[in-house]
C-alpha cells in the first residue's frame, strides 16, 4: 500500500458519517427540535442529533452525537440503541495514572450547548469536562445522503504531558445486528500471525480484549500506566489496518465507516465490543490520538460513514475509493 498520501493530507485527518441512498434536498424536521435535540430529513435518511440531555421515552441522558441515524421511510429502523447514540463522545484519556480516580465517562456528563447553525449545520460545545482542560466542538453538517462530522479540540492546560498525546474516544452503541463483527481490509501485526492483506472479520470474544486495531506502518503504540482503566483503548489485537475503512451490517443494511490515513502526529484507529451496548448491542467505534499537541491551539479531524443497503463487499471497497480517491488494491484472501 502506498504511503504517498499521507505526506499529501492536508492539516486535518477526516472520518465521514454517509447513508447513501440517494436523497439530495435536506430538510429540517422543526416540530422535532428543541434546545438539546436537531433532527434533520432528507430523501435518503433520518438523523437526530442530542447534547447530554435525556429526551423522548428512550433516549437517556449522557449520550451525545447521533441519537437516531435510519434511511428514511415509515418504519425505518434506527441503527443504534434506543436509549444510547452514535459517535458519542465518550472518553478522554492521557494513560496517566493520576487521571484514574476520574469518572471515565466525563465527556458523557459536562453540560453540552447545542447550536443550530442552520437548518442541515448543527454543532455540540462543551467548554471543558470536570477534569479535563480540553474544549470540544462536534460539528454535523448533513447535505443529501451525508452527514459531515468534524471534532475539534484545544487544550487549555497541559493535563497530557506525561505520555505526551491526548486520546479521545467515540462510541456507536448498535441495536442488535444479526452479525455484531467489523470487516475491514487489513493483516496481522508484524510477528503476530499472517502478514498478507485479506479481509478480516472481527468480533472481540470479550469486552476490552483485542479491541483496537492500528494503522499498517505503525511502530507506535499509545503508553498506559499499569491500571489504566478504559479497556478499549488498552485492549490492542494482534491485526492493523490498511485501509481506513470498516464496515458492519445490521439486517439488509451495511454501516461504513471512513478515515484518511493516520501520519506521526495523530492517529486514528478502530475499536470494538461485542456488548458495549449491552447484551447483544455491539459497539462499532473508534479513537483518535493527536501527539505533539499545542496548548491553546485547536485539533480537529472530520468523518464520514454510509448507511445503505449491503450488496457485497466490492461494493464497499468502491464507495470508499469514490470518497477518498484512493484505489484499493483487493485482498486475495479473506481471514
Amino acid at each position: 500500500m502506498s504511503r504517498t498520501s499521507i505526506k499529501a493530507m492536508k492539516p486535518k485527518l477526516s472520518l465521514i458519517l454517509v447513508s447513501l441512498a440517494c436523497g439530495i434536498t435536506a430538510r429540517s424536521i422543526s416540530a422535532a427540535d428543541s434546545e438539546h435535540t436537531a433532527s434533520v430529513e432528507t430523501e435518503s435518511l433520518r438523523v437526530v442529533i442530542a447534547d447530554n440531555e435525556a429526551f423522548g421515552p428512550a433516549h437517556r441522558a449522557g449520550y451525545n452525537g447521533v441519537a437516531e441515524l435510519s434511511l428514511s421511510g415509515t418504519g425505518a429502523k434506527n441503527l443504534f440503541v434506543p436509549n444510547y447514540a452514535g459517535l458519542n463522545l465518550e472518553h478522554i484519556f492521557s494513560g496517566d495514572s493520576s487521571s484514574f480516580g476520574w469518572n471515565i465517562f466525563e465527556p458523557r456528563r459536562a453540560s453540552m450547548k447545542l447550536i443550530h447553525h442552520t437548518a442541515r449545520r448543527i454543532e455540540l460545545q462543551q467548554e471543558s469536562t470536570e477534569h479535563w482542560p480540553l474544549r470540544s466542538r462536534l460539528i454535523y453538517e448533513v447535505s443529501g445522503d451525508a452527514i459531515d462530522f468534524t471534532y475539534c479540540g484545544t487544550p487549555l492546560a497541559d493535563a497530557w504531558k506525561k505520555h505526551g498525546y491526548i486520546g479521545v474516544f467515540f462510541a456507536s452503541y448498535i441495536d442488535k445486528p444479526e452479525d455484531m463483527s467489523l470487516q475491514f481490509i487489513g493483516r496481522s501485526r508484524p510477528g503476530r500471525g499472517d502478514p498478507r492483506s485479506r479481509w478480516i472479520k472481527h468480533l472481540p470474544p470479550k469486552h476490552g480484549e483485542a479491541a483496537n486495531h492500528r494503522p499498517a506502518g505503525s511502530t507506535w503504540d499509545p503508553p498506559f500506566d499499569p491500571d489504566f482503566n478504559i479497556p478499549l483503548a488498552q485492549g490492542i489485537s494482534d491485526f492493523e489496518y490498511q485501509y481506513p475503512f470498516y464496515f458492519g451490517r445490521s439486517g439488509e443494511n451495511v454501516f461504513i465507516m471512513m478515515f484518511e490515513h493516520s501520519d506521526d502526529d495523530r492517529q486514528l484507529r478502530f475499536a470494538q465490543s461485542p456488548s458495549g451496548g449491552g447484551a447483544g448491542n455491539p459497539a462499532w467505534d473508534f479513537l483518535y490520538l493527536q501527539r505533539r499537541y499545542q496548548l491553546n491551539r485547536e485539533f480537529c479531524f472530520r468523518g464520514r460513514a454510509v448507511l445503505r443497503k449491503f450488496i457485497s463487499n466490492e461494493e464497499v471497497i468502491r464507495v470508499y475509493e469514490e470518497w477518498s480517491g484512493e484505489k484499493v488494491l483487493r485482498p486475495k484472501r479473506d481471514n
